[in-house]
């Protein structure tokens, strides 16, 4: 829910960091023709902002007692993103906004172009980030969260660790969300752990069948979205179809991949758990 509320919370930090930067350009301080890194590098930033504020106000008003944390988280990243609909309909109401990119993504067009695209690259760093947190600092990360009380005990800062983290997943969020779309964004980050919850019960198996899970339904989603819709609309009479958006049907196959480990999990699973249930039970009888 955290990672969803950021990717709404962003939006007044991207509309805001946009405002400045048409100041700037109209300033002089920035090129309008050579000017797209600064304003790309302001608009990160300000969502980066806006990320960080987010889980600062959650924490604020959960820890003031007037609501539980995730009543506080919703009435937060509703609040952040209802002022930046007002700052984006105020400021930016002329601004050509395609809903497709926010929504979707961009995923069936951005390797068109003969080198590396950007985008590729920004995610690709963004990626090697994360690897290098969770390898170098998984004992602290997984301290402060689980068990503040012990991290603040034994010297750590578990609410700087909690902002640093916050931080990082902003900047996660900002960079896949031009590529995948917001659609994307939030499945991948959501459904994958879900997942895996029903697979293992300790936590470093748990992130690595995050990561196969998520990237099994990249790859499958990918193939579905090419493969699957032309038969499908041909074998229902239905208008034919010969694909459909990538970034949907990843989500999509991440989905079924979560209800088969609702029902067959080797942990947690509707079905293994029944089975267990009545080995207990025959165990009970027989003794």
């Amino acid at each position: 829910m955290l990672a969803d509320a950021i990717t709404h919370a962003a939006l007044p930090g991207v509309v805001g960091a946009f405002l400045v930067s048409g100041y700037l350009e109209a300033a002089g301080w920035i090129d309008p023709e050579g000017g797209w890194s600064v304003r790309q590098s302001l608009m990160f930033g300000g969502a980066v902002i806006a990320g960080v504020l987010t889980a600062f106000l959650t924490e604020w008003v959960a820890s003031s007692g007037w609501v539980r944390q995730d009543a506080a988280l919703g009435v937060v990243f509703t609040t952040l993103f209802a002022i930046g609909l007002i700052m984006l309909r105020q400021f930016a109401d002329k601004t050509d906004l395609d809903l497709d990119c926010v929504l979707y993504g961009q995923l069936e067009t951005v390797g068109l172009g003969a080198s590396i695209p950007g985008e590729a690259l920004a995610c690709g760093f963004m990626l090697l980030l994360n690897v290098l947190l969770v390898a170098f600092c998984f004992k602290e990360l997984m301290l402060t969260t689980f068990d503040p009380g012990l991290a603040r005990s034994l010297g750590f800062r578990p609410r700087l660790v909690h902002y640093a983290l916050m931080a990082i997943t902003s900047a996660t969020v900002v960079t896949s969300f031009e590529v995948v779309g917001s659609i994307l964004v939030i499945g991948m980050l959501v459904i994958p752990p879900s997942t895996a919850f029903f697979m293992t019960r300790r936590l470093c198996p748990m992130i690595v069948f995050s990561v196969l899970a998520a990237l099994s339904a990249s790859v499958l989603g990918h193939l579905a979205a090419n493969l699957l819709p032309g038969p499908m609309t041909d074998a229902f009479g239905l208008p034919l179809t010969e694909s459909v958006r990538t970034s949907g049907a990843i989500v999509v196959t991440a989905a079924v991949q979560l209800v088969a480990a609702v029902l067959f999990g080797t942990e947690r699973g509707l079905m293994p758990d029944r089975l267990r249930r009545r080995g207990l039970l025959a165990e009970v009888h027989a003794s």
